[in-house]
């Protein structure tokens, strides 16, 4: 199929397509420059038609936004926001169906409904459910890898694929999918009933200890780093003990509360947050050995 240039493609796709999109609308940190591109699909007819069609073919999917730093300078390229169309959770045989674009409190409340377990721990963690299975998001003990059984993929060919779990080859805050597939729908493992009052409790216990360990109401991409798990240290720990939670370049600093999450309320440039991590882990690295890991995108 010949490939169509912008014009043509929103003109089939009824103007789900942005031109030099503004992507701080887009980040939780609030900041970015603009995407050449910004495409959001309501239906996977749309993402595949956009997929068979397009030129370019430098392609990044995002989520909510929430773990992503958008660099000043713009993205020269496709951004893809799922719509819509992927926010559907339903009852999938005992476990649970969601779109990637659902959020994952979303699903926790779902499934609190319904008196389903296992799945309290996605009510303190922001973020879509297709984010969350590439990064393997986790807390309080669980994470994806524990209640993910399949997830369907298209790839920017706009060719659909299944995985199982034992395929996805998950590790602390990753998943072995490729970049090139965008996720559009996870299907959770069967998992066992119990009250719904009995989940609603043990969902206020993790947001309780959320609001307590985290900051909030303040403009930020969660975790900076991830924990060094094999040197039993966390990344908190290490940014504290070699005073890098003083450290200041512009307007990026480390929020006072919580010391792995930047604090970006006064809008710094991205080079700045840049510049800040950069520092953070070269220090972290002469002092202790230890090399701290990304767990934000930058984009």
């Amino acid at each position: 199929m010949k490939n169509l240039n912008t014009k043509e493609l929103n003109t089939h796709l009824k103007n789900q397509i942005r031109i030099n999109y503004k992507l701080n609308q887009n980040s939780w940190f609030g900041i970015g420059g603009t995407a050449s591109t910004f495409f959001q699909p309501n239906t996977k007819q749309d993402l595949k038609f956009f997929l068979n069609n397009t030129k370019s073919k430098k392609i990044f999917c995002i989520g909510s936004g929430s773990n992503i730093l958008f660099k000043d300078q713009g993205f020269d390229g496709v951004i893809i926001k799922l719509g819509k169309g992927f926010l559907k959770i339903e009852e999938n045989n005992f476990s649970i169906k969601a779109g990637a674009a659902a959020l994952k409190s979303k699903v926790s409340d779902f499934a609190q409904k319904i008196g389903l377990s296992n799945f309290e721990f996605l009510s303190a963690i922001p973020g879509t459910v297709g984010g969350g299975v590439f990064m393997n998001a986790g807390c309080f003990g669980s994470e994806f890898a524990n209640i993910v059984d399949e997830v369907i993929v298209m790839d920017f060919h706009g060719e659909e694929h299944k995985i199982k779990d034992r395929d996805i080859l998950f590790s602390y805050r990753k998943s072995g999918i490729p970049k090139n597939f965008i996720i559009i729908e996870v299907i959770f493992k069967k998992t066992q009933m119990q009250t719904p009052e009995l989940i609603r409790e043990k969902i206020n216990l993790f947001k309780e200890q959320k609001k307590t360990n985290q900051p909030g109401n303040i403009r930020t991409g969660g975790s900076t780093f991830k924990n060094p798990l094999e040197h039993n240290v966390k990344a908190w720990e290490l940014i504290r003990k070699y005073n890098c939670d003083k450290l200041i370049f512009g307007n990026a600093k480390f929020s006072s509360h919580h010391c792995n999450f930047i604090d970006n309320s006064n809008l710094a440039s991205s080079e700045d947050i840049e510049k800040l991590i950069k520092k953070t882990q070269e220090i972290i690295l002469k002092k202790s050995g230890i090399k701290l890991e990304l767990e934000i995108d930058i984009i």
